[in-house]
């Protein structure tokens, strides 16, 4: 393709795919964080992405808290816009399913990290700005939240009203991130993976 249709081969493609791997994998730790089912931002993430991950679920069915196909359909999801944005950039003959594989399986954990980072961090913004708000998707990044600080906050409890333990998790968090960069560029991972 020339550089005009790559460009906007790229434009298309690329917000579109995260878009779709955003919701796989926010509903994937939805269920795993055990957040309310019938909360509408819950609800409208299943209907979002039941297209997707709703035949994989007939293969592998899922768990209460586990859902094996939602993970499936994320690595399925970004190896496919691997070979999409591949094609585009007329690289295709490049495209390697057992490389395409590795990079999908870092790209959904660094996807799912940054996920829980962001999370927290708009939790922290609402407790200072809104403290009281029960608005559903307030309710939903906490409940997306709390199991992960939870036992972090017995290690470090609040103190004075203030709750230290999210320094904690960020430096969990950014380990966790340091460790996949480094991975991805050992890989020869492309920047245009998302998720790292």
């Amino acid at each position: 393709m020339n550089n005009a249709l790559s460009d906007i081969g790229v434009t298309i493609a690329s917000p579109l795919f995260s878009l779709a791997l955003f919701l796989i994998a926010l509903r994937f730790l939805a269920q795993l964080c055990g957040v309310s089912p019938f909360n509408p931002i819950s609800t409208g993430i299943r209907r979002a992405t039941d297209p997707i991950v709703a035949p994989i679920n007939r293969v592998i069915p899922a768990g209460k808290r586990l859902n094996v196909g939602a993970i499936a359909a994320l690595i399925l999801c970004q190896t496919a816009y691997i070979a999409v944005m591949l094609w585009i950039l007329s690289r295709f003959g490049a495209f390697n399913v057992v490389q395409a594989l590795i990079w999908s399986v870092l790209g959904a954990a660094g996807l799912l990290i940054n996920i829980i980072f962001y999370s927290v961090l708009a939790i922290i913004v609402v407790s200072f700005l809104a403290p009281q708000s029960n608005h559903p998707a307030v309710e939903f990044l906490w409940q997306l939240t709390e199991p992960v600080m939870a036992p972090l906050r017995s290690i470090i409890p609040p103190l004075g009203g203030l709750d230290f333990s999210p320094i904690l998790l960020f430096i969990g968090i950014n380990v966790i991130r340091v460790s996949l960069t480094n991975m991805a560029v050992a890989v020869g991972m492309p920047a245009f993976v998302v998720g790292i």
